[in-house]
Order: C-alpha cells, then sequence, then structure tokens
C-alpha cells in the first residue's frame, strides 16, 4: 500500500506540474513522522495482539476493550500511525498530491470509523466502550497527566 500510494501520488503530480520545493524541510519533517508513525503502528498491533486477543485487522476482532498502552492516548491509535505515516513518506518523496490523497484517504477512514466501526464497539462493550469513549479522544493523542502530586 505505501508503495501504491507513493506511486500514485508521483504520477498525479507529473501529470499535473505539481511539486513540493521545500525538500530538505520535507525530509526534516517526514523522516520524523514516518517514525512516529511506525511507532504507533507496532505499538497498536501490539497491544491488539497481547491485550485485546485480536489483531489490527477486522478479520480477528477484539475479545476485550483495550484502553491501556496506546489506547490511553486516542481511541484510533493505528489510524493516528497510519496516517502519519503515510504523510511522511509523501513528504519525503516531495509529493503535493500524495498529501491531499493522504488527507483524503485519513477523512475517508475516519468516516468509517465513525460510522461503522464505533457503533460496533458500542454493541459489543456496551457502557465501558461509552466511559472509554467519553474520556479518550478520537485520533490527536493527549499527553496524559501524572496523578500523582509534588
Amino acid at each position: 500500500m505505501p508503495l501504491a500510494i507513493i506511486q500514485v501520488s508521483l504520477a498525479v503530480d507529473k501529470i499535473l506540474g505539481l511539486s513540493l520545493p521545500l525538500k530538505p524541510y520535507s525530509i526534516a519533517v517526514g523522516l520524523p513522522m514516518v517514525v512516529v508513525g511506525l511507532f504507533f503502528i507496532g505499538w497498536t498491533s501490539w497491544a491488539q495482539w497481547k491485550i485485546g486477543k485480536s489483531t489490527p485487522v477486522p478479520l480477528v476482532p477484539a475479545q476485550k476493550l483495550v484502553v491501556i498502552g496506546p489506547y490511553a492516548y486516542c481511541r484510533n491509535p493505528l489510524m493516528f500511525g497510519v496516517v502519519l505515516y503515510y504523510l511522511g513518506l509523501v513528504l519525503l518523496v516531495g509529493s503535493l498530491a500524495g498529501i491531499l490523497l493522504v488527507i483524503v484517504f485519513g477523512l475517508l477512514y475516519a468516516l468509517f470509523i465513525k460510522l461503522v466501526k464505533e457503533k460496533e464497539l458500542e454493541a459489543r462493550f456496551g457502557k465501558e466502550y461509552i466511559e472509554y469513549k467519553k474520556k479518550t479522544p478520537f485520533l490527536i493523542p493527549r499527553i496524559r497527566k501524572s496523578s500523582s502530586s509534588t
């Protein structure tokens, strides 16, 4: 999938005559995005496997609601990681069309989660998921404050 996004993005850029002129800046921003994105993808996959007894793909749904690990920071850490990773990749190759494609992909993915996945999670986990949903942001991770008083 990442290779396809890069190839399509570069092809669209070529057809439309688009480019990102800020190559050193796109690398300086893109590389950390790739690293952080891959970190979240890996951490989320681990949490799903170890805690939820499932996989990030919907073939094996979670047996337990996962609210710790990356899920303590946002409800959709896999989506966060994937979007960061893809944005970083298209920045690294300097594709303006790629940025737009990733944004559209991200919005469609978010719409699917809101309209389908969250309803399914509410039906499966009930009040537990509804409470978790109230306390945890949808996509952008929130840094949790320490509960210890100093």
